[in-house]
């Protein structure tokens, strides 16, 4: 394998990670329903940061945006790490179970129902749980199968 191509690879990899952190981003939107649905999905998203939200819920238009946006950055460093061979893809595992502990945490916390204001789920969570969780999925097979591989250097 040659230099360029191990480059173009992570390069590759961070952009699949913030394209599917922005795919997250507009679902958890449109699952929050202008306030009438559930803030999980964005807060399961953009977790770590989602505790700005928490911490600054009084002038929470900052915090909002900031996890809205910093969300799908946050999925270009596992895309990223996944992308690489060797001990990166582990230490990719080490920030997805970070994730998922701050997710249950952020939710826990937060205190949200999964039910909006009309007293059902919104029909972009149910969109929105299927594509976060195929992109767990397909995460994880790439993490064990870059982990099994032996950098190149």
């Amino acid at each position: 394998m040659t230099a360029g191509s191990a480059i173009r690879r992570t390069i590759s990899g961070a952009l699949a990670g913030l394209l599917y952190g922005c795919v997250l981003a507009f679902l958890a939107i449109a699952a929050a329903g202008a306030g009438h649905g559930t803030f999980i999905p964005l807060y399961v998203s953009s977790a770590p940061l989602g505790v700005l939200y928490l911490v600054a819920k009084a002038g929470g238009e900052a915090a909002f945006l900031a996890i809205l946006f910093g969300g799908a950055l946050v999925w270009a460093v596992p895309g990223y790490l996944v992308a690489l061979a060797g001990r990166a893809a582990i230490a990719a595992a080490g920030l997805l179970v970070v994730h998922y502990l701050s997710a249950v945490a952020l939710v826990v916390g937060a205190g949200e129902s999964l039910r909006g204001i009309a007293g059902e789920i919104p029909d972009f969570f149910k969109i929105w749980a299927p594509v976060y969780l195929i992109g767990q999925v397909v995460l994880w097979w790439q993490i064990s199968r870059r982990s099994r591989v032996r950098p190149t250097v």
